[in-house]
């Protein structure tokens, strides 16, 4: 397969992961209205977990393998437990726009962490991108003003743990497969979820309307690193990345069809800026990397 029609595919499968995934934030939206957080995280990644603990299988792969012992696997799973309740404390209890518009800084945080953490050389130019990113963030959030939501800080919780998680993840042996390590990152995820789920009250009824919610959300799931993982394998990262920034569109068209939210012109002013310089860090990094 040439280069173009690969990263065409791969492009198209990126944008479809982005529309997954704002799905499944509006699925934990809803499902908040009813259930607790730790409930959520719970049942999720139970249903997660099986469902990947089966593509393992399917694969050939084992699941008790010692391979699960690998430092980086074991960081990369407390990443993804720290984001995963960031971001869903948040879907919970701050308006939907703004967690979304919010949530769009988090590949500059990767950056950032490339650079301070796995010694990879990133210019004043990435680093200026960096600093516009966090202009943005506090555009967002205003903090010291009348319009500051406390609640909007659960964002920044998930943006360093998936920060970790992506780190991480470029640190895992080649021989851990995605179903393998996603298997083993949502057993301390059902664990966490458990003990929020007994500090709010323990287990709560679930209706028939909230089912079809938590399997909305567990197959969105599914679909998304589906394709997020497809279009990974196929496309050239630094061609494909950007439109990463899809979600944002996908997620601000939810907001207003499901929860009448609008962004207001700080929200949009803040949100340009985080895509704006996100965009650049990336085609910059395309641009050394073609030299």
């Amino acid at each position: 397969m040439s280069e173009a029609p690969a990263n065409t595919r791969a492009i198209l499968l990126l944008v479809a992961a982005m529309a997954f995934f704002a799905g499944v934030d509006a699925f934990v939206k809803l499902t908040s209205e009813t259930q607790d957080v730790g409930q959520i995280l719970t049942v999720s990644s139970a249903a997660t977990f099986v469902i990947f603990v089966a593509i393992l299988k399917l694969q050939g792969g084992l699941f008790w393998d010692r391979g699960a012992l690998n430092a980086p696997l074991l960081i990369r799973s407390t990443g993804e437990v720290v984001g995963s309740v960031g971001i869903v404390f948040a879907l919970a209890t701050a308006p939907f726009s703004s967690v979304m518009s919010l949530a769009q800084a988090q590949p500059l945080a990767v950056v950032m962490g490339a650079a301070l953490f796995l010694n990879e050389t990133v210019g004043w130019r990435r680093w200026a991108a960096v600093g516009l990113g966090a202009i943005g963030v506090l555009i967002i959030l205003r903090p010291g003003q009348g319009s500051f939501d406390a609640n909007l800080l659960w964002v920044l919780v998930y943006i360093f743990g998936l920060a970790i998680r992506d780190l991480a993840t470029r640190r895992l042996p080649g021989q851990i497969s995605t179903a393998f390590a996603v298997a083993w990152s949502m057993l301390p995820m059902i664990v966490a979820g458990w003990l929020i789920m007994e500090f709010q009250g323990g287990w709560r009824p679930i209706s028939p309307y909230v089912t079809a919610l938590y399997s909305g959300m567990v197959l969105s799931v599914s679909a998304a690193l589906w394709t997020l993982t497809s279009a990974m394998r196929i496309g050239e990262i630094s061609a494909i990345a950007p439109f990463r920034y899809t979600r944002i569109v996908f997620a601000l068209f939810i907001g207003f069809v499901l929860f009448d939210d609008i962004p207001d012109f700080w929200t949009w002013m803040g949100v340009g800026l985080i895509v704006g310089s996100g965009t650049y860090a990336f085609l910059r990094e395309r641009s050394l990397a073609q030299r």
